[in-house]
């Protein structure tokens, strides 16, 4: 089977490899469609601290099951599926307390172990995300994202009713903003990028910002008025936007970080 590797930074080379073969619990997948992530761009760069090379990328997808290993229940050749991408030991703290995405010897498909960027990839049965039939295979390789944006929101608490500016309008930060507004909120997304504002308002977010023609404070008077936003969700990873969060959040307010930096931000509380 075909699979892409990335031997280097920025080289990614097409080669032939056997097509595996599903063990005790595991489905083989067919693959369908992946996800370029904005990790996946920082491993392009070299910029990934925690990825070493060669690595086969690829962690957001969609797929078909093809193949059933041994002891496989529950599951039918021909579903279409996702996958969760990580690795987990079961066993440390985390994972006991059913936080496995911050296992402590973690791995993630793509990063610290081979990821789905080849045409068939066998996954551990219970990892696997039975997609709904109507979905699309583009539809399906978004839940993985997705599921980011739901965690993100869920960690700000329930935003049914409160004024939330999502800072950062990339597929994260519009997920986020999506999520936000599905839940009650008035939401406020701002970025540098009106390519991105544009595809927020296409996405049915309301008050959308560019942050290089008004400040944040600006921004937040004209889409909430003098209650302002209580509520902000930092998915850029740019000091500037950690910055607005801080300088101009209603008293009391909450702040997740989501975005991750390239170097440590100076923050001024």
């Amino acid at each position: 089977m075909r699979q892409a590797i990335m031997t280097a930074p920025g080289i990614i080379s097409l080669g032939e490899t056997p097509k595996p073969m599903p063990g005790p619990g595991e489905v083989l997948l067919r693959i369908a469609r992946i996800g370029v992530c904005g990790s996946d761009v920082h491993v392009w760069h070299g910029a990934h601290p925690y990825t070493s090379y060669p690595v086969v990328q690829g962690h957001e997808f969609s797929a078909v099951i093809e193949e059933l290993g041994p002891g496989v229940n529950g599951l039918t050749l021909g579903m279409k599926v996702t996958a969760m991408p990580q690795i987990v030991c079961g066993r440390c703290g985390p994972c006991l307390r059913d936080d496995y995405h911050i296992c402590d010897n973690l791995k993630v498909q793509g990063f610290q172990a081979p990821g789905c960027a080849q045409q068939w990839f066998v996954a551990s049965a219970d990892k696997i995300v039975v997609l709904p039939e109507s979905f699309s295979f583009e539809q399906g390789a978004l839940v993985e994202p997705l599921a980011v944006a739901v965690h993100a929101v869920a960690r700000a608490g329930d935003v049914a009713g409160h004024n939330v500016a999502v800072l950062g309008a990339g597929p994260i930060g519009n997920l986020i903003a999506q999520v936000a507004q599905a839940g009650g909120a008035s939401v406020l997304m701002r970025d540098i990028s009106d390519f991105r504002l544009g595809l927020g308002t296409e996405c049915g977010i309301v008050h959308v910002s560019n942050a290089r023609l008004e400040t944040m404070a600006e921004a937040s008077r004209r889409a909430f008025g003098a209650a302002g936003f209580d509520v902000a969700l930092e998915c850029a990873g740019a000091e500037a936007s950690i910055g607005d969060a801080i300088g101009s959040i209603a008293k009391g307010g909450r702040i997740v970080v989501v975005g991750v930096f390239g170097e440590k931000p100076r923050v001024d509380l």
